[in-house]
């Protein structure tokens, strides 16, 4: 119950691109690495969105699909984690591969 208050408002489809790792959205056609290119989805819509994520996780072009519910004023996500994740990595990642 919980979880339909949360997506309330529009929503987004996010995974992980499955080469890379990155984070994307959908945009209605392809994947995107800025939500501002996301396509938003009404509560008639989602179950639509939902699906075009197991059609891209079966197609193995992405993981971890799953809608993110955005704030109707702000366009933000309304969950931490998900301002957290696209804030990227708290912590300097490795730029080169160290020799074992």
């Amino acid at each position: 119950m919980a979880k339909e208050k949360r997506l309330a408002g529009p929503s987004v489809l996010t995974a992980n691109e499955i080469l890379t790792g990155a984070i994307v959205f959908w945009t209605g056609g392809a994947w995107s690495a800025e939500i501002a290119e996301a396509e938003r989805a009404g509560p008639d819509a989602r179950a639509d969105l939902e699906e075009t994520g197991r059609d891209e996780e079966d197609a193995n072009r992405v993981v971890g699909a799953y809608l993110v519910a955005l704030d109707p004023e702000s366009s933000e996500p309304v969950l931490l984690r998900e301002r957290r994740r696209l804030a990227g990595p708290s912590f300097a990642l490795p730029t080169a591969r160290q020799a074992a």
